[in-house]
């Protein structure tokens, strides 16, 4: 089969490959993939931001269909249209792993950096990892789990309550997500903030929600409270603004989670005023069991908002899919690894 793959570390180089592909071991399962979404994480991984295991597939975010089982799987799994948990490889001996928190184990390798992943046509997963995808929810929309999960995992560990007044810095992937979430789980009033002549943003008006930008967040955000500010906020960029524009936004004693990666060593942070809003702040980073279930009845509450989010490119076009990220030209790109397209030279060829 042929994969994009990161070849080495310490370069920004990926390259489709043609990869053999290998037998389901006992436990495993071979999933042909239907979609796989390009997330953040993914340029991190190219640019060695963030931490891989080269030469290994890409793609984390994916939906599909089991083909083959290994020994000992559920005979009832081979065919299913599957969603899958990125947790692959951990260790479930340490004290996360046994206290059901494998998607935070030091240990793990996961698809996409550690293990081979889904920028290709199969991938080989545990699984334990799988959840099966309801029949009225298309694959179109599926392709999402991965990210909705996050963003329940990052909502819930906001406390998120009916009521509340939600503030949403970025409108991502994930705070696009994360806003339709809060929405369909009775918010009182959502909000999100981004750039004011970005196209995602655009789209977070289109999908009904108020919007602000950055340096006005917190005045945007005390107007429509009475004074008070946001009951949650949730911080999706990882940038200096974003994270100032979350304690600006944030009431006093109000809860704030982090889930926006900077790819970079380290930010700014006017400590001694976020020390004066007095809130709770939580980090999530993946994806909880406890998530995915919920994350998939979600999707199928705001499928048909969820359906305007991603754009989808042919495997052999990943270098525009990786440059539309980059350019902040669609909210979401998704790889069909089933289209057939060859590049302008006719080669699978590689680009930087």
């Amino acid at each position: 089969m042929i994969g994009l793959m990161k070849i080495s570390p310490g370069d920004t180089q990926l390259e489709l490959r043609e990869v053999e592909l290998r037998d389901p071991a006992a436990g495993e399962v071979v999933i042909r993939v239907r979609y796989a979404g390009i997330c953040g994480t993914d340029i991190h991984i190219r640019d060695d931001h963030f931490q891989s295991y080269p030469p290994v597939i890409l793609g984390h975010e994916y939906t599909g269909t089991v083909e083959r089982l290994g020994d000992g799987v559920d005979a009832t799994l081979l065919g299913a249209r599957v969603v899958v948990e990125p947790h692959a490889a951990a260790c479930h001996v340490c004290f996360l792993c046994r206290g059901g928190n494998p998607e935070i184990c030091a240990s793990k390798r996961s698809p996409g950096w550690g293990i081979h992943g889904a920028f290709a046509s199969h991938v080989v997963v545990p699984a334990w990892l799988i959840h099966r995808v309801p029949d009225h929810l298309a694959d179109e929309v599926a392709v999402l789990a991965e990210p909705m999960a996050v963003t329940v995992t990052a909502l819930r560990r906001g406390h998120l309550a009916a009521g509340d007044v939600v503030l949403i810095v970025g409108p991502g992937p994930v705070g696009l997500l994360a806003a339709l979430a809060a929405r369909a789980s009775a918010a009182a009033e959502v909000v999100v903030v981004g750039r004011t002549d970005g196209a995602r943003l655009e789209t977070a008006r289109q999908l009904g929600f108020a919007t602000t930008t950055a340096d006005q967040a917190g005045t945007f955000m005390r107007a429509r409270t009475n004074g008070r500010g946001a009951d949650l906020v949730l911080e999706a960029t990882g940038t200096e603004a974003g994270v100032a524009a979350a304690f600006d936004g944030v009431r006093r004693r109000g809860r704030i989670t982090a889930v926006g990666l900077s790819g970079t060593p380290s930010i700014s942070v006017r400590w001694d005023f976020a020390t004066t809003r007095d809130a709770d702040l939580a980090f999530a980073m993946s994806s909880s069991y406890e998530a995915w279930e919920p994350a998939l009845t979600i999707l199928g509450l705001v499928a048909e908002q969820a359906a305007t989010l991603p754009t989808f490119f042919a495997l052999t076009d990943w270098a525009t899919a990786f440059q539309a990220v980059e350019e902040r030209t669609v909210v979401k790109a998704v790889i069909d690894p089933t289209i057939q397209q060859v590049t302008r030279d006719g080669q699978l060829g590689s680009a930087a």
